[in-house]
């Protein structure tokens, strides 16, 4: 059996995948934790300024042991720090594969720029509101009353979650992802406002053993938008990775 690992990303939790039950092959053990930065957790994490060890911490308690991690917008920045943080050390950790699916990332600290905090900010409440949305499928939610749950949300994250999730963002230029060895899948959604695609791809080829998808169409959420397509295109990824317990030889 191959343990799967799935991270949701910041003001989540672990409901965000429930949409891939039944779609996942059955040679594959799926664990979806909560983590520190779930939607109800955030106060006590909000504080925190070494995510990434914290992630480690659960990744060490998966039963088995991880065999493949799978990472969500916020939490792919905080798994690549893990990963480049081990790497260095020369320890890293025995995964057979990571997928990171729309992550926030800049490969160059020069591409942040000072005019790109206001907006940055500013759709934070949107992304909020499309996880909302997506999360109520048949269900027409009211665009004012939408708003206002993203907002009420947006507020109950706070400065100080939003600066952990801006300063990890920050850092992903100084990642040693050129030490990350693992096979790794990026996917970004085509029509993704909040890591447009672009950083997906960027990512990906920095990445010793890392290939891009861009999924043409898809937002933030592929895996809430695209459940069937989603689990089937990390499984091909799986049979493909030669180190991996599913490849095809």
């Amino acid at each position: 059996m191959t343990n799967v690992v799935l991270l949701h990303g910041l003001a989540n939790n672990e409901a965000v995948w429930s949409g891939l039950k039944g779609h996942w092959p059955a040679e594959l053990e799926v664990h979806a934790p909560r983590l520190p930065w779930h939607g109800g957790g955030i106060a006590d994490w909000r504080h925190e300024t070494d995510s990434a060890a914290r992630l480690g911490d659960v990744l060490d308690a998966v039963p088995g042991g991880p065999d493949v991690v799978v990472a969500h917008s916020f939490s792919s920045v905080v798994l690549l720090d893990l990963l480049a943080r081990r790497a260095a050390a020369g320890d890293p950790p025995d995964l057979a594969a990571v997928v990171l699916v729309n992550p926030f990332y800049r490969g160059d600290a020069d591409d942040f720029h000072w005019d790109m905090i206001a907006p940055t900010l500013a759709d934070f409440p949107r992304t909020m509101a499309e996880s909302i949305r997506l999360r109520t499928p048949g269900r027409t939610v009211d665009a004012e009353l939408l708003a206002d749950m993203a907002r009420r949300m947006t507020e109950w994250i706070g400065p100080y979650g939003w600066l952990r999730f801006f300063d990890a963002y920050l850092r992903t230029p100084l990642f040693r992802v050129d030490l990350i060895e693992t096979p790794a899948l990026v996917i970004g959604g085509g029509d993704d406002r909040s890591a447009p695609p672009d950083q997906a791809r960027g990512l990906a080829a920095r990445l010793p053993a890392g290939r891009s998808l861009t999924v043409p169409g898809c937002g933030h959420f592929p895996m809430l938008e695209r459940p069937a397509w989603f689990t089937s295109t990390v499984h091909a990824f799986l049979e493909r990775t030669p180190e991996h317990p599913l490849a095809v030889t």
